[in-house]
């Protein structure tokens, strides 16, 4: 079975949806679910995160044909409307 490929901000939603839930009294079965589930959207998160690094490190070339690498200051906070660090 294939699985739905899910945006980076679908799974950052999914993120805080669930620390949500885990700051409540849940019952240890669910709060297990949860917490898997949460791992789930931080490993979908990271994987989106990579791939747009690679993106945007693929976009410089120099005039001599080489790669240059630059760091353009973005941060996972900036990404979600938050201040870079």
């Amino acid at each position: 079975m294939s699985r739905k490929k899910v945006s980076f901000e679908e799974a950052l939603t999914e993120l805080e949806t669930v620390i949500s839930a885990l700051e409540t009294d849940l019952p240890l079965d669910e709060a297990v679910d949860q917490f898997e589930k949460g791992v789930k959207a931080v490993q979908e998160c990271r994987g989106a995160l990579g791939r747009a690094e690679g993106r945007i490190t693929k976009l410089f070339e120099g005039s001599d044909g080489q790669f240059i690498e630059k760091n353009l200051g973005i941060t996972m906070e900036s990404l979600v409307g938050g201040e870079s660090l």
